[in-house]
């Protein structure tokens, strides 16, 4: 247990370190300037439109309330079966709670991390049935301010993450907390993956809002 913990503190340097060499966490945090950030990104961007034509499943929709209405901090930007890959794809907005800047504070907001994934993969258990793997992607919202519909924002991904279903379901029946979570990730349960360059989410959003992905 001593061994899995200093694997985890170091893991959570990492992870700090990484988080805040990203451009959109920069961001927010206000390390740099929002609008110098977004114009320097929205030059390259077009507004795409969420569908809400109703063609996309309702369970779907009633799943992706769930997490939302649990969570507080997430907004579901697209949540979809992938058929091709055999996964289960949710895209996330994740507003990182208000923390001291302290190893206190960032391993709280680690934690409400971990709990953001918990309760995506718990809402979404029934209808992941027949996906081998849950996919989330973690996306930070970078303001940007748009001519024709003025304020809007892009989704930078911060973390992209997949898992099988049956080892979420595994976790969820069992203990749930920091320890057990970056486990998952240590012993290759679970792959995390941080960006190292900045990328854009640019999927096809099916829950009712609109983002700006890449330009085509």
């Amino acid at each position: 247990m001593g061994s899995l913990r200093r694997f985890y503190f170091l893991f959570l340097a990492l992870l700090v370190t990484s988080c805040s060499s990203l451009p959109g966490l920069r961001v927010l945090t206000g390390e740099d300037t929002g609008e110098a950030a977004a114009n320097r990104v929205v030059q390259t961007l077009d507004l795409v439109m969420a569908d809400k034509s109703g063609a996309t499943d309702p369970s779907l929709i009633a799943a992706a309330d769930r997490i939302e209405a649990a969570s507080g901090n997430v907004d579901i930007i697209e949540i979809r079966k992938d058929l091709e890959n055999d996964e289960f794809v949710i895209h996330m907005l994740y507003r990182p709670p208000q923390t001291p800047q302290t190893l206190e504070g960032q391993v709280m907001e680690l934690d409400a991390r971990r709990r953001a994934f918990e309760l995506a993969w718990q809402a979404v258990l029934p209808e992941t049935l027949g996906s081998e793997k849950i996919r989330i992607r973690l996306l930070f919202p970078i303001p940007v301010s748009t001519l024709d519909r003025g304020a809007s924002f892009i989704g930078q991904i911060a973390v992209d993450a997949e898992i099988a279903r049956e080892d979420a379901a595994a976790y969820l029946s069992g203990e749930r907390n920091l320890d057990a979570f970056y486990s998952l990730i240590l012993n290759g349960v679970m792959a995390y993956r941080l960006p190292e360059t900045f990328e854009v989410y640019d999927g096809r959003p099916n829950h009712p809002m609109f983002m700006l992905s890449p330009a085509e």
